[in-house]
């Protein structure tokens, strides 16, 4: 179970949320996922509906929604009602759970581990991960869906040292494992690779989990989604849940030659991490390490190998190679595997082949990328904001749409004004094309290709363009120029 956390621990989650408040209504620009992920969660809180506004010219989603499902947009409409809308409300709880990702891990790593040294090192190399960063401030559900799933994990590991199955604690312990596990698998799917992860370990390993206690578990991973699917049997939509979910979840598989999978997977995660490809090296050496130790270990480490290599394969085989932060789900365990095989590094001397490395040499090249990870992660993020800080402010496009579209207006544009668009009482579509008809104003991004139609006129420029790093260096990002486009008859 859960006891006190240590110091360290509380220092490195305040620290990560701390650093990563600084700019985070200005990094990232706004995009498609923050809105088409949050606008119904706006759409619940502020008007009753569970529907998407700007996705509402197309298959019923003025109507209901079910393209994905509803873990994310329950919770953010919560967070509208209590708070109020706008770009700080829906950024800020993904930074919260990231940060409790990072101590959930640190008891998940001593449950399995057990060693105090190797479970700081995990949490210090994943919180400086400048993919976590990048999933923490994307306002998407991932560190939602991986908190509550890495709970339930936890919660599981720790419940077998209760061998008395009548014991008060037990049932209600188990029970709440198994919601946790279910409420990340309607947070995202991929959570569920999890479930089959502990499935598989119940039956190499029977002595991890009794029959009796994996059995509640399952009724209760089961029970959020049963709810989801009879609420849309009771409203009458259940073949729109069909429809929705499953043609969005069918454009996120894996397609083409078992070999083409391997290897667009092995270049994602290349793509991910092209700029620091020594924490790359690092976790995929952690988890050959923790392989080729596992028998030294507890069983533990062994467990910790199925919960890695499982979701990777999944990955490699079943999901798109081009969306999504899937690669976090197996990555979050190999940061447990890497913080065992660094602190080893770090205390004992190192063979390679037949060579024996001073110790010196190897936290000499530990430190090194120790120093690139941060320097390519939280402080890179730091000096672009320097230098764009002004340019990525979101109030002036605000102030600029207020000057020139009225309200009650439908706007068709990019998601970058869906914040603007709500809070000066317009509405904002996002797909489809721009017809007369539906849409009062035509908003384009500057950099974008769209064919602009012939009966429209200019009535207004918005932003400006990210100035270089350092006065040399382009960073690949996108920014605010768009321009407002009126129908000529209006």
């Amino acid at each position: 179970m859960i006891y006190a956390i240590p110091k360290a621990v509380k220092y490195i989650a305040i620290g990560f949320f701390l650093m990563n408040l600084i700019g985070l209504d200005r990094s990232p620009i706004v995009w498609m996922d923050e809105v088409t992920l949050n606008d119904p969660a706006k759409e619940l809180a502020l008007n009753g509906n569970l529907i998407s506004s700007v996705f509402s010219d197309r298959n019923s989603f003025g109507e209901a929604y079910y393209w994905q499902p509803p873990g994310q947009p329950l919770l953010m409409s919560l967070i509208y009602r209590l708070f109020g809308f706008g770009i700080w409300q829906t950024r800020l709880p993904g930074l919260f759970f990231a940060s409790g990702i990072l101590v959930i891990l640190y008891f998940l790593s001593m449950s399995l581990l057990r060693n105090h040294s190797s479970a700081i090192i995990a949490i210090l190399i994943l919180g400086l991960d400048p993919k976590f960063i990048e999933s923490a401030r994307s306002a998407r559900m991932d560190t939602q869906s991986l908190l509550l799933a890495i709970s339930g994990i936890y919660l599981v590991f720790s419940l077998r040292s209760i061998r008395d199955n009548n014991s008060n604690t037990y049932l209600p312990s188990m029970l709440f494992a198994g919601l946790c596990l279910g409420l990340a698998g309607i947070t995202h799917p991929l959570a569920i690779v999890w479930v089959l992860s502990l499935a598989l370990i119940k039956l190499l390993w029977k002595h991890s989990l009794p029959t009796q206690k994996f059995v509640w578990l399952l009724v209760a991973i089961v029970t959020p989604l049963s709810i989801w699917v009879l609420s849309a049997f009771g409203s009458g939509e259940l073949k729109l849940l069909g429809a929705q979910f499953f043609d969005h979840g069918g454009s996120r598989l894996a397609s083409g030659s078992l070999f083409g999978r391997i290897s667009d997977e092995a270049l994602r995660y290349w793509d991910a991490y092209r700029l620091v490809p020594g924490l790359l090296l690092v976790y995929f050496g952690g988890i050959v390490w923790l392989f080729y130790n596992r028998r030294n270990l507890s069983y533990g480490s062994a467990w910790l190998c199925v919960l890695t290599i499982l979701p990777i394969l999944f990955n490699t085989f079943f999901m798109s190679k081009t969306v999504g932060f899937y690669y976090l789900y197996p990555v979050s365990m190999m940061a447990l595997a890497s913080g065992a095989m660094i602190n080893h590094l770090w205390n004992n001397k190192t063979r390679i082949f037949s060579m024996l490395l001073p110790r010196v040499a190897v936290r000499g090249v530990l430190s090194a990328l120790f120093i690139s990870v941060i320097g390519f992660g939280i402080l890179g993020r730091y000096v672009v904001l320097a230098y764009q800080w002004d340019q990525r402010d979101y109030a002036p496009i605000k102030l600029a749409l207020e000057r020139t579209i009225p309200p009650d207006s439908v706007i068709w544009g990019p998601p970058d004004i869906w914040y603007a668009a709500e809070e000066i009482g317009a509405s904002l579509r996002i797909r489809g094309e721009p017809l007369r008809n539906n849409h009062d104003y035509l908003v384009t991004k500057l950099t974008g290709d769209i064919d602009i139609p012939t009966d429209l006129h200019l009535v207004a420029e918005l932003g400006s363009a990210l100035p270089p790093v350092f006065g040399a260096i382009s960073v690949s990002s996108a920014d605010y120029r768009m321009q407002v486009w009126q129908w000529d008859s209006n």
